[in-house]
């Protein structure tokens, strides 16, 4: 029960609400009897409804505060990387746009002129902003009013009345068998890069998976590459554990009968072939083009001082690591090795919805059954 007391001040006369909450008290106080009344039935609607009546104090929590306490309780169960993004997200545009505000004051019209303003703003480089970043900051942003609601700081969402970014949909590049050998046989001079390269463009495995490979993950008997590790980067260096979704943990067929043997060959030379354990690649020395097995590998550094000057000298100096994945995909339904169910499997993507929706335009369509028959129905009309 909520109730209404008069009591006198120095401002003059003021009417308190006082109820209890949890075994708390709260107050809040009106100058006017009839807005004490109205607040005070509030009270009572919302622990009606088994509501925390928090919200309707005035010094409830600010955003900043709950997005900490969110951050702080999925630390123990999130990756580094993804505690990462969203710590960035909240300190460049949340924190400084609605990080003051008390949570339970911001509505739905603040959230979407934050949307707003976020896609007007420029990146650090001057570029503009795509649609896929302002969804992941929003996605930061909505989860501290998940938070909030779980734990009934807030009696409503606002982010359930605000219209979501969208992820942009880009249509995936990708090589030409020729192009993967062109590329290939410049990052030969630098070995094992070339190798490197045809692995990537022939299985699909994202940068993360081939720079966590093991020596035991590459199975020549059934020539398969075992993907069970993932390699990230996160601001504490880089951190080598499982990959992201169940699904990617997964066998890879190795399809070209050349990279078997090219694999074969590279295994036989490695000086630390005996241990299952050791990564695949060389590291190398800093400051130094020197490759050494005793080094971890360091996938930024191979993207940026040789991978992409190797596509420049080809004539493709906006390739990307990631474009190899698309182009065993490419690959592999342009020729119909595999339909995309099993394509969806061997890419270790979350659901087959996802591999639809990249390269569905590389499906091959044969319609002559459908064809036939709608003639003969035609015929015989």
């Amino acid at each position: 029960m909520a109730h209404v007391r008069q009591v006198e001040r120095k401002t003059g006369r003021a009417y308190e609400v006082r109820w209890r909450d949890g075994g708390k008290f709260r107050q809040r106080s009106f100058a006017v009897k009839r807005e004490a009344d109205r607040f005070a039935l509030t009270v009572e609607n919302e622990q009606h409804a088994g509501n925390s009546t928090a919200p309707l104090v005035k010094n409830t929590k600010t955003l900043r505060q709950v997005a900490d306490e969110a951050m702080n309780a999925d630390r123990p169960i999130r990756k580094q990387k993804t505690m990462d993004a969203y710590e960035v997200a909240y300190r460049v545009h949340i924190y400084p746009a609605l990080g003051g505000r008390r949570i339970s004051t911001i509505t739905a019209a603040d959230v979407q002129q934050f949307i707003a303003q976020l896609r007007a703003k420029p990146k650090a480089n001057g570029e503009a902003r795509s649609e896929t970043s302002v969804l992941g900051t929003y996605k930061a942003l909505a989860k501290v009013f998940s938070y909030a609601m779980k734990h009934r700081l807030i009696t409503y969402n606002p982010c359930a009345a605000v219209d979501n970014p969208r992820a942009d949909t880009q249509e995936a590049h990708f090589l030409s068998p020729a192009e993967v050998e062109r590329l290939a046989a410049a990052l030969d001079t630098q070995p094992p890069y070339g190798l490197m390269v045809r692995l990537a463009a022939y299985t699909g495995l994202r940068a993360g998976e081939m720079a966590a490979l093991r020596v035991r993950d590459i199975d020549l008997l059934h020539k398969e590459v075992r993907v069970h590790l993932n390699m990230t980067h996160t601001s504490a260096g880089y951190v080598v554990g499982v990959p992201k979704t169940a699904n990617s943990k997964r066998e890879v067929p190795i399809l070209v009968d050349s990279l078997v043997v090219e694999l074969r060959e590279y295994l036989t030379q490695h000086p630390n072939r005996s241990d299952a354990d050791a990564g695949l690649w060389p590291g190398k020395v800093k400051g130094h083009p020197i490759l050494t097995y005793d080094r971890p590998f360091d996938p930024k550094g191979f993207y940026r001082y040789t991978f992409k000057p190797a596509a420049r000298s080809i004539g493709l100096p906006t390739l990307k690591l990631h474009e190899l994945r698309h182009t065993f995909a490419t690959l592999v339904l342009e020729s119909g090795a595999f339909d995309v169910f099993e394509l969806s499997r061997h890419m270790g993507h979350a659901s087959v919805a996802i591999t639809d929706k990249v390269y569905a335009h590389l499906r091959k369509k044969d319609y002559s059954t459908q064809r036939a028959r709608f003639s003969a129905y035609l015929r015989g009309a």
